[in-house]
């Protein structure tokens, strides 16, 4: 996991970051959208042709996760649901959406509406089939039954 913040990765600029980083995949969370800000979709489009990107950038509607996508990401990461009454909809657009949540709640709608990637706490992970994913240390890893 690595945070992107007014144009930087983990404090450092794109360039430093790339130089850096030899991982192939990269789950980004964008803390400006978490405050207000605008996405740092320069950061995504840059990253976008090097790394596969799975972006969590606190969309609050199914725009900004169409936005996400179109920037290049492999997968847009919904952390809240603001759009509940839409989740459908979005789902029908895109397969590339994964919920993380510590919430049975919201899994299981998200799953329901027709969800498949999710991302939960490792002592969750084995109440659920399909492409789960867990938050180990700094990265997300495939959760294995």
């Amino acid at each position: 996991m690595h945070t992107v913040k007014r144009k930087r990765i983990d404090g450092l600029k794109i360039d430093e970051f790339i130089d850096n980083c030899e991982s192939s995949s990269l789950y980004l969370i964008d803390i400006d959208p978490y405050f207000g800000r605008e996405m740092n979709f320069k950061v995504y489009r840059e990253l976008s042709g090097i790394y596969d990107l799975w972006i969590d950038a606190a969309s609050r509607k199914i725009e900004d996760v169409m936005d996400v996508l179109v920037s290049d990401a492999e997968v847009a990461v919904l952390t809240g649901i603001y759009f509940w009454d839409k989740l459908d909809e979005l789902l029908e657009m895109t397969e590339n959406v994964a919920m993380k949540s510590i919430y049975e709640k919201h899994i299981n709608e998200f799953i329901k509406l027709g969800g498949k990637i999710i991302i939960v706490p490792r002592n969750m992970a084995a109440r659920y089939g399909g492409k789960v994913y867990t938050i180990t240390g700094r990265e997300v890893c495939p959760w294995k039954h």
